[in-house]
């Protein structure tokens, strides 16, 4: 198989993931916990700190979460990065839909959409990439799963076309 056909099928797999987890999360993130009275817990939450040892730097992922290595795929070559990264850790959906509101601007990332429904879906734009990371709260645990790919369209396959001019 020639470079550009494997490069193809990454990127045809990377897009297949990010459809497969987009479509795969339904609910909603907790409801306001009330009081007896029926007036809402206010709790201050401390904000989360950065991991320091991430698969790329600019995206960010909480501290205290460990990377599920057999659940993980990344591919870098050159410019291109296309990845899912799963992660696992203890905080609360809400700290970490926080964290990825705050953090992924400073990353240069622009949010594009927050889908909340049951796991909660952020879309992200940068340059000529997107990123999809969607928050699942278990029960005994909370998984992120990050996913990194070229915007639609920003993929060279290698092949030029010529326009016929009329």
């Amino acid at each position: 198989m020639d470079r550009n056909t494997k490069y193809s099928l990454i990127c045809c797999a990377g897009v297949s993931l990010i459809l497969a987890i987009m479509i795969s999360g339904c609910g909603t993130l907790d409801a306001p916990r009330r009081g007896n009275e029926g007036s809402d817990i206010v709790r201050a939450e401390r904000p989360l700190n950065v991991a320091t040892n991430l698969k790329f730097e600019d995206l960010p992922v909480p501290a205290g979460f460990s990377c599920l290595r057999d659940q993980s795929f990344v591919f870098q070559d050159g410019a291109t990065r296309v990845g899912l990264m799963r992660y696992a850790g203890r905080p609360d959906a809400n700290q970490i839909l926080n964290f990825y509101r705050t953090q992924m601007s400073l990353y240069n990332w622009d949010l594009l959409n927050t889908v909340e429904y049951g796991n909660t879906t952020m879309n992200f734009i940068k340059g000529s990439e997107s990123c999809v990371v969607t928050i699942e709260p278990l029960t005994t645990k909370t998984v992120i799963n990050i996913i990194i790919s070229p915007k639609t369209g920003s993929v060279s396959t290698g092949f030029s076309f010529k326009k016929d001019k009329f």
